[in-house]
């Protein structure tokens, strides 16, 4: 037999003759030494064969263990994906794949998934790398390591790192605490007291939602930029909603249909206002405002305000019931106000009075009321209406009865006797006019007035000033026209006046 059919001999057989015992190839010593002893004259012969045996089996055993190599069965996740013959490969491959994904997003990714190798040394063990990286870029989980901003316990988005997270939150509080930001700082707002202005004092700026900021790993699509995440912390959506005006549709009825406040809509849509006519196929924005956090300003603020004067009110006998007389004017006070006031995201929230100083205390306005009852009867008596001369007296005058007389002059015009304003305001020919009810079958009239100071029911004394002079209806100048009725029948004045 020829070395090559010995090669292939040994490579068809070697295995199962390897993985023989130790104590077979003994036996085969021992039977060969038997052989020998009984067949002495073939000794040289089995001999040789011997020799040849262990040659064999010596070459067979090297050749098995140097075929022996170490594969590597790749397992993600629990479930075997593959085998390659080192780690190396897919390590490699993942770091290959992890630097090109930033690259193209400039954000740090990692595979999140969990692998594990479990090695096996097996005779020419079958691997296929190519395939097992194939089938990991299947299922591998590429993951950016990002700051996942939690507000009460929910998770409401995800900024690249901690340091754009912590600008967000400055800007937001800068945004309503009214102190500006430098853009290229990605600075924190402190909440300790910064001066706003002289007599204003920011004391805190803070959140009033429990929020932090946690590190996690997630799909780069979920991660916000800077703006993004601005945007959706102070109005709650991305998503603006547009509502066409169609015929009907009124500013309650739109709110409605949208599940929104009629306030949203004028915040959201400048120029209207309640009095707005929509018009047809106009665009409104319909989005519902609703910031995830509350940015909250704790303020210390000193105010000057006016203290209110009081009304003090005494009765006075010699007065008439019914008027009253200012005999001291009041002046307002003024007072220092200081005032720790809450605003969220800058709408007054809280207002609390910590201390108050007196600047100038007020003076109180006193008012004396009358409590003199007058009659509304009359004493059957009159004093003279006005001041001036008889124009023109009682009697037949130009063909017909002037039922008066006129008295000519100017200024105010009184009652002649205690009555009550049964008659006031415009008559005829008369003008301006009052009539006077004296209670004992008289009246009183008084016409052509300027004005009157009277009203239908009031109470009048004599002497009480019901108007003023003037020449209102058919008259000719300024003058009193006075008239006196008993029962109704016109009567001459001045029967009845006094001198």
């Amino acid at each position: 037999m020829q070395f090559a059919d010995w090669k292939d001999w040994l490579q068809q057989r070697i295995k199962p003759l390897v993985q023989r015992s130790s104590n077979t190839i003994k036996t085969i010593s021992n039977r060969t030494y038997n052989f020998v002893r009984e067949h002495k004259k073939q000794t040289a012969i089995v001999a040789g064969a011997a020799v040849m045996l262990t040659s064999v089996t010596a070459y067979a055993e090297y050749y098995y263990e140097s075929n022996i190599i170490p594969i590597y069965h790749v397992v993600v996740n629990g479930k075997e994906i593959g085998v390659v013959n080192s780690p190396e490969v897919i390590h490699n491959w993942a770091s290959t794949k992890l630097e090109a994904e930033k690259a193209k997003s400039g954000m740090t990714l990692k595979i999140t998934d969990y692998i594990t190798f479990q090695e096996e040394r097996v005779y020419k063990g079958a691997y296929d790398n190519e395939a097992a990286i194939a089938a990991l870029s299947d299922v591998a989980n590429l993951k950016v390591e990002a700051t996942k901003i939690v507000v009460n316990g929910e998770v409401v988005g995800y900024a690249p790192d901690k340091q754009t997270a912590d600008a967000v939150m400055a800007k937001l509080k800068a945004k309503y605490a009214g102190i500006p930001l430098d853009a290229g700082k990605k600075q924190a707002v402190a909440a300790a007291s910064v001066p706003v202005s002289k007599s204003d004092e920011l004391k805190q700026v803070r959140f009033k939602e429990d929020v932090k900021l946690e590190s996690d790993t997630v799909p780069a699509a979920q991660v916000l930029s800077e703006d993004k995440l601005e945007e959706l912390l102070s109005k709650g959506t991305f998503k603006q909603v547009t509502h066409t005006v169609v015929e009907g549709d009124t500013i309650s009825g739109i709110a409605q249909k949208y599940g929104i406040r009629q306030k949203d809509i004028y915040a959201n849509n400048p120029g209207v206002t309640e009095d707005t006519v929509l018009q047809l196929d106009q665009q409104l924005n319909v989005t519902a405002i609703r910031p995830l956090v509350t940015v909250q300003v704790v303020e210390q603020v000193e105010r000057e305000e006016e203290i209110p004067y009081v009304v003090q009110t005494r009765n006075n006998d010699k007065l008439p019931k019914g008027e009253t007389k200012v005999v001291q004017n009041g002046q307002e006070g003024k007072k220092l106000v200081q005032y720790e006031v809450v605003k969220e995201n800058g709408q007054v929230s809280e207002r609390k009075v910590l201390k108050q100083e007196v600047l100038e205390q007020p003076v109180a306005q006193i008012v004396e009321r009358g409590t003199k009852v007058i009659p509304s009867r009359g004493t059957g008596r009159f004093s003279w209406p006005a001041s001036g001369y008889i124009s023109s007296g009682f009697g037949q005058r130009w063909g017909r009865m002037h039922k008066g007389i006129d008295i000519a002059g100017s200024g105010s015009v009184k009652a002649a006797d205690n009555g009550r304003v049964v008659s006031a305001g415009w008559n005829g020919d008369y003008g301006n006019c009052v009539i006077i009810d004296h209670g004992n079958g008289m009246q009183t009239l008084y016409g052509h007035m300027r004005s009157i100071k009277v009203n239908v029911g009031d109470v009048v004394a004599q002497g009480k000033a019901i108007g003023v002079m003037g020449s209102t209806g058919d008259s000719t100048g300024v003058h009193l026209h006075f008239e006196v009725l008993r029962n109704g029948s016109p009567q001459n004045p001045m029967r009845y006046l006094s001198r």
